[in-house]
């Protein structure tokens, strides 16, 4: 009788085990998914808060986040971001550094490291970083690293390269505005008027009310003599420009050469 007794007080004492460790798995479980959801909300609110301009209450809820989830690669990423359009370059590449770290291939952050270093006037190293995001089959928007890189070639004069790099943005998006900009000003630093002023006429068909895309076309027109041009680009720039600054330097303009 004793042996028996012995024996159902160590089965009930594993069934309770059993079912103590059950109940703190479950518990523990529970924990983990509940800062999962309190780590996304900050990431969220902060993200968006960011957005909207608020730099400073989207880096606070970011900075939660990443006290309670210090290895999130996307929190790092984001903080740095923040960082950088705050003027805080030291802590920036610290949060840029740490992510990459975290996370080796990771172009989004790559290429925003560059966009840092770009502002801080670090053009090879700049250069490094576009040119790896750009390589990175897995980034699904080449073209900003690949304009942030010419960008990078235009302010070391290397307008060439600078030209190269604007080309196999736009191979990528056909659309990019402002990377028609950059290759106009390119073609025309190295002196090629002509290449300019195609571009900026390829930007148009896309964009044909774009007032400050005509207003540039027209000075380059001006500059190789086609005056009837230029001045048809002008009265396109009043028309869409309206009061904007590119239409009161158009006016004035025609002033002078009608």
């Amino acid at each position: 009788m004793l042996r028996s007794m012995l024996r159902k007080h160590r089965t009930g004492y594993r069934h309770f085990l059993f079912f103590f460790l059950l109940l703190l798995l479950s518990t523990c479980a529970g924990d983990e998914a509940a800062k999962k959801k309190r780590v996304q909300a900050l990431q969220d609110l902060g993200d968006s808060l960011a957005s909207q301009g608020e730099l400073r209450r989207g880096l606070s809820k970011l900075l939660q986040a990443a006290k309670l989830d210090p290895d999130n690669p996307e929190i790092n990423h984001q903080i740095a971001v923040i960082l950088r359009n705050l003027g805080d370059y030291p802590l920036s590449l610290q949060y840029f550094q740490r992510a990459l770290k975290l996370r080796p291939r990771f172009p989004e952050a790559q290429n925003n490291l560059g966009t840092l270093y770009l502002v801080m006037q670090k053009w090879d190293k700049a250069i490094a970083c576009f040119r790896k995001a750009a390589e990175d089959l897995e980034y699904r928007t080449p073209q900003y690293a690949y304009n942030n890189l010419g960008i990078a070639y235009f302010n070391q004069r290397e307008y060439d390269k600078a030209v190269e790099s604007y080309q196999k943005a736009l191979k990528s998006a056909p659309r990019y505005r402002l990377c028609y900009i950059n290759l106009a000003w390119a073609h025309e630093a190295r002196g090629d008027l002509r290449s300019a002023a195609d571009t900026y006429k390829k930007l148009l068909a896309y964009y044909p009310g774009d007032a400050a895309a005509h207003f540039a076309l027209a000075k380059l027109l001006l500059k190789q003599g086609q005056k009837e041009a230029a001045i048809e680009e002008l009265k396109l720039t009043v028309k869409y420009g309206d009061k904007s600054s590119e239409a009161q330097k158009a006016r004035v303009l025609l002033g002078g050469l009608e």
